[in-house]
C-alpha cells in the first residue's frame, strides 16, 4: 500500500471495514482491534508478535520490531479510566503497522527503530513525522467509526447526549473522538470547542459552518453566558437536549447569531467540550471590532485526544 497520502489511509482502513461487515455485520461494533491486528498480520511474512498495555508516564503508543525475529510488537498506555482512547491509540499504532512499518525498516533498521507515539509533541515533528501520525490517525477514525455506518447513525437527528452516547457505546471511542468524527462529514453548520479555565484550547468546524465564517481560534475567551462559560454543562448521560442561546453570546470572525450550545464538562479534567449547532443558513449580526477571517485558525490540535 502507498503511504504517501491520507487517502491510502482511508482505503486501507475502509477495505478492513468491508472484510467485517461481510463477516460479522452489525456485531462487528465496537472493533476488535487487537483481534483484527493479529488477524490480519499472521498471513504476512513479518506478523504482529506482541500487543501489550504499559503504565508509563508521557508515552501513548509505539510500534517497534521485535528484537530477535521478524515480527512487530505493539505497546500502547494503559488508560482504565477512558477506554475509548486506549482503543484509538491500538488502532493508531495498528495504523502504522499496516501503512508505515516498510518505510521504518529501509530508513532506520530494524534492530533499533520504533514508531513512538508521544502525546503533545507536533512542534517537534519532521514533515515525514506529521505525515505518519496524520495518517495513523486517518486510519484510526475510518477503522472504528466507518463514515457508512456512522452517517445511517445520526442521518436527520439533531445532536444530542442521548445520541453521543449512541455512538461512544456503538463505537467504544471517547467522546471528543466521537464529535471529531461527526463534524468531518456532516453537512450541518456545526462546531466543537474543547476548552479549559474560560479560554479555548482547541476546535473545530464543519465544512458548512467553516465556509460561512464559523472557525476556533485557539486562545478565543469562553463567553460568560454560554453554558461552558456559566459551568451548566453535565454528565454525558444526563445533558440531554441542546439549549437555544440567542445573538450576541457565541461571536465568530463574522459576527454572531443565534446557536444550539451542548455542553459536557469533566471535572476531573478540568476542561467542557461544547458543541454548536447552527441554523442552515446563517443570520449574523456584525460586531465593529470584527478581526479578518484567517484560516490558519480553523483548526489547533490539543490535548490529549487522538
Amino acid at each position: 500500500m502507498s503511504t504517501r497520502t491520507g487517502k491510502s489511509a482511508t482505503r486501507a482502513a475502509a477495505d478492513l471495514s468491508q472484510v467485517l461487515r461481510t463477516v460479522l455485520g452489525d456485531a462487528r461494533f465496537p472493533i476488535d482491534v487487537e483481534g483484527l491486528a493479529f488477524e490480519v498480520s499472521r498471513h504476512q511474512p513479518d506478523p504482529i508478535s506482541t500487543v501489550e498495555k504499559v503504565a508509563i508516564d508521557g508515552f501513548d503508543g509505539m510500534l517497534r520490531p521485535h528484537p530477535k525475529r521478524q515480527a512487530w510488537q505493539i505497546l500502547y498506555a494503559e488508560q482504565p479510566r477512558y477506554p475509548g482512547r486506549e482503543r484509538f491509540t491500538l488502532a493508531h499504532e495498528f495504523g502504522h503497522y499496516m501503512l508505515h512499518r516498510h518505510d521504518l525498516h529501509k530508513s532506520e533498521g530494524a534492530a533499533t527503530s520504533a514508531y513512538r507515539c508521544l502525546p503533545l509533541q507536533m512542534d517537534r515533528w519532521t514533515e515525514a513525522e506529521q505525515r505518519r501520525e496524520d495518517e495513523a490517525d486517518t486510519f484510526a477514525c475510518h477503522l472504528l467509526m466507518p463514515f457508512d455506518d456512522y452517517r445511517a447513525q445520526v442521518a436527520g437527528v439533531e445532536m444530542s447526549g442521548a445520541l453521543l452516547t449512541h455512538v461512544t457505546d456503538r463505537y467504544g471511542v471517547s467522546l471528543t473522538a466521537a464529535v471529531r468524527r461527526w463534524i468531518e462529514f456532516t453537512d450541518t453548520r456545526v462546531a466543537m470547542v474543547m476548552a479549559r479555565d474560560g479560554f479555548a484550547l482547541w476546535g473545530r468546524a464543519s465544512k458548512a459552518a467553516y465556509d460561512s465564517g464559523i472557525f476556533v481560534r485557539s486562545g478565543m475567551e469562553i463567553p460568560e453566558n454560554s453554558l461552558a462559560g456559566l459551568g451548566r454543562g453535565g454528565s454525558l448521560a444526563a445533558t440531554g437536549r441542546p439549549t437555544a442561546l440567542p445573538a450576541g453570546i457565541w461571536a465568530f470572525a463574522r459576527g454572531t447569531e443565534p446557536v444550539k450550545e451542548l455542553t459536557i464538562i469533566s471535572e476531573r479534567l478540568g476542561v467542557s467540550l461544547s458543541i454548536l449547532q447552527f441554523a442552515k443558513a446563517g443570520g449574523y449580526q456584525f460586531e465593529e471590532d470584527d478581526e479578518p477571517w484567517d484560516s490558519c485558525d480553523q483548526f489547533v490540535r490539543g490535548v490529549g485526544e487522538r
